[in-house]
C-alpha cells in the first residue's frame, strides 16, 4: 500500500514536471519568434537576454523529450519536440550563415556614452560594423560602416556625427597579412538629414580634429552643398 502511494506521488511530481517544461518550451518558442521580429528590425536585447531566450527555444525541445519518458503520451510529446528542434535549429542555421547573430553576441568594441560598436555579420562583407544606440533594455542599430574593427568612437549627437579611431594593425587573410594604417575619420551617424549649419560645423570639426571625411559624409555633402 505504502509503495503505491509512493508510486502515485511519483507520478503527479513527474505530470508536474512536464508540465512545466512545456510552458517553458512553448513560451521560449514564442519569444524566438518574437526575437527574429526584432532582429529583423536591428534591435537586440541587452546583456545577452536574447541569446539566452534564444539557446532556451533551441534546447528545451530535448528537455521535454527526456520529460515525457514516463508519459503515456511520450510518443506524441517526442514527435512534437523532434519537429519543432528540426525547425527551430534549422530556422537558427539559415540566418546564422546569412549573417545574423544567433548563437553567440557579437564582438563590442568600444562605446561611448548610449552608443557602443559591435562588429557585424554580413554574408557578402565580413568586414562591417554597427553602430547601436541603447534604449531602455534594448540595442537599436543605427548606422552600418565598412570598418575591421576599431580602438574607441567619439559620438557628435548634435552634429549627426560619430568619429571612428583606430590605430596600424595587421590583419591576417587567406591570401597573406595586410597592414591597416590608423584611422582617423568622421562618418555619419544616422540617415537623418543635416541642416547647412551642422554641415559647415562638421567640416570644422574634421579639420580641428584632424579627421578625414568619411564616405557617408563625403556622399551627403557632394549631394547637398551646391
Amino acid at each position: 500500500m505504502q509503495r503505491q502511494q509512493c508510486e502515485g506521488q511519483k507520478g503527479r511530481t513527474w505530470s508536474w514536471e512536464l508540465t512545466i517544461i512545456m510552458l517553458i518550451q512553448l513560451v521560449s518558442a514564442g519569444l524566438y519568434g518574437l526575437i527574429f521580429i526584432l532582429m529583423y528590425d536591428a534591435i537586440h536585447l541587452r546583456w545577452g537576454l536574447g541569446y539566452v531566450l534564444l539557446w532556451t527555444a533551441l534546447l528545451s525541445p530535448f528537455a521535454l523529450m527526456i520529460a515525457a519518458r514516463k508519459s503515456r503520451w511520450k510518443l506524441y510529446i517526442r514527435l512534437y519536440s523532434a519537429l519543432m528542434a528540426f525547425a527551430l535549429w534549422l530556422m537558427s542555421v539559415f540566418c546564422q550563415l546569412l549573417g545574423a547573430d544567433i548563437f553567440l553576441p557579437a564582438t563590442c568594441y568600444c562605446k561611448d556614452g548610449d552608443y557602443l560598436v559591435r562588429r557585424t555579420y554580413d554574408f557578402f562583407d565580413n568586414k562591417k560594423i554597427g553602430v547601436y544606440k541603447v534604449e531602455g533594455l534594448t540595442e537599436r542599430l543605427q548606422s552600418t560602416y565598412s570598418y575591421a574593427s576599431l580602438d574607441s568612437i567619439k559620438v557628435y549627437e548634435s552634429l549627426n556625427a560619430i568619429a571612428f579611431y583606430c590605430s596600424p594593425h595587421i590583419e591576417k587573410g587567406p591570401f597573406g597579412n595586410n597592414h591597416i594604417g590608423p584611422i582617423r575619420v568622421l562618418e555619419q551617424l544616422t540617415d537623418d538629414p543635416l541642416d547647412s549649419v551642422q554641415m559647415k560645423r562638421v567640416e570644422q570639426l574634421a579639420r580641428r580634429r584632424n579627421l578625414k571625411i568619411g564616405l557617408s559624409l563625403v556622399d551627403y555633402l557632394e549631394e547637398n552643398i551646391q
